[in-house]
């Protein structure tokens, strides 16, 4: 079995109304990698809205050429020969972004090869996987934040997640998580600052809502920055979670190392694909670091949560409502948890 052809595309979805100001009209562009081998398997590869464009032209004009002829099967042996050519130097960006896609996509043929579901391949640890919801958009008023999240827990998810640090004052966000844990009561409740704070800003909110029983503050400094990580993490007992758009594997050694997280995020979509994604799990299996999904995109990280046994929880984010419209088939969500499928392969695909 050969590769045959490798074509990508970029698709550019408007969000919700309610997606609008926190993520503009590029929050849904993604890119989607179509791998065909000379036997007529497909697979299917997705990644984000970072430098699509240009992610798509690498993948158009460069890798396909060079991947041509290779085996599909042979996953590792298809990265080493692109990265030597593409990233001899180990630089991230645009090519990391194009290996995630690319890798998704030979997961998805090695499991329509071989007749199994990837989360068997990688293990098979379980059969779902608990999901928690990105429910309390920045567009929200404080009586919609407070609908959103109940709306989400009553559905079954194990957990709400709110927004901070998108254009309001401190005290206003704290106001508003007050308002949301007084509304929902003992569920799990998350923030995320997508990189908004310094490391001053961080603190003072963490602290203006420590009595909240916070899940874990999510990105909360800018740059994801390590030592700012170390710091923050000293001055609050609120759990400390990052890395769902990091691509690169030491980011995660050295964040582990320097002891400045309590949950790492990996997203297979784009830290490299699901063959990046195993090895940040090994490290935080051996850090006994618990890993927790985030970044969107469930349905490419979920056979990774269900089949390695250090997997945990995926986030389903509402802002991406328009995108998970163009799948025609995913993950069913039931019970509070996203199912596996039984499908073999990746267990998703997009329509035409």
């Amino acid at each position: 079995m050969q590769i045959q052809h490798i074509t990508a595309a970029v698709e550019h979805i408007k969000p919700a109304r309610a997606a609008d100001a926190y993520a503009g009209g590029e929050s849904l562009t993604f890119l989607r990698c179509m791998v065909t081998t000379d036997d007529g398997v497909t697979g299917t590869g997705i990644s984000g809205r970072f430098l699509a464009d240009q992610v798509a032209q690498l993948l158009n004009d460069g890798i396909a050429a060079t991947a041509r002829g290779l085996d599909p099967l042979d996953i590792e042996a298809v990265t080493t020969t692109l990265a030597k050519k593409f990233n001899p130097r180990q630089s991230t960006g645009v090519f990391v972004s194009a290996m995630s896609a690319l890798d998704l996509a030979l997961w998805d043929i090695k499991g329509k090869v071989l007749g199994r579901p990837v989360a068997q391949l990688i293990g098979g640890a379980r059969r779902a996987v608990p999901a928690y919801a990105t429910a309390g958009l920045p567009a929200f008023t404080e009586t919609e934040l407070i609908s959103a999240c109940k709306t989400a827990l009553a559905a079954g998810f194990q957990g709400a997640k709110i927004l901070v640090g998108a254009g309001r004052s401190l005290d206003e966000d704290a106001q508003r998580i007050h308002a949301v844990r007084s509304a929902v009561g003992n569920a799990p409740l998350m923030l995320d600052a997508n990189c908004a704070f310094t490391v001053a800003e961080a603190k003072r909110l963490a602290a203006l809502v420590a009595d909240c029983d916070v899940a874990f503050f999510e990105e909360p400094v800018r740059g994801n920055d390590i030592p700012s990580l170390v710091e923050l993490r000293r001055a609050t007992s609120i759990p400390l979670a990052s890395g769902q758009m990091i691509q690169s594997v030491a980011w995660f050694r050295d964040v582990l190392n320097a002891g400045a997280l309590d949950i790492l995020q990996p997203n297979a979509a784009f830290c490299g694909g699901i063959s990046a994604m195993l090895r940040i799990i090994a490290l935080a299996e051996a850090h006994g670091i618990p890993v927790t999904g985030a970044g969107g995109f469930e349905a490419a990280n979920l056979p990774v949560m269900a089949g390695h046994a250090h997997g945990g929880m995926l986030e389903v984010h509402s802002a991406h409502v328009a995108l998970r419209a163009r799948f025609a088939t995913e993950p069913e969500f039931r019970d509070g948890k996203l199912q596996v499928p039984a499908a073999p392969g990746l267990g998703f695909s997009l329509k035409d």
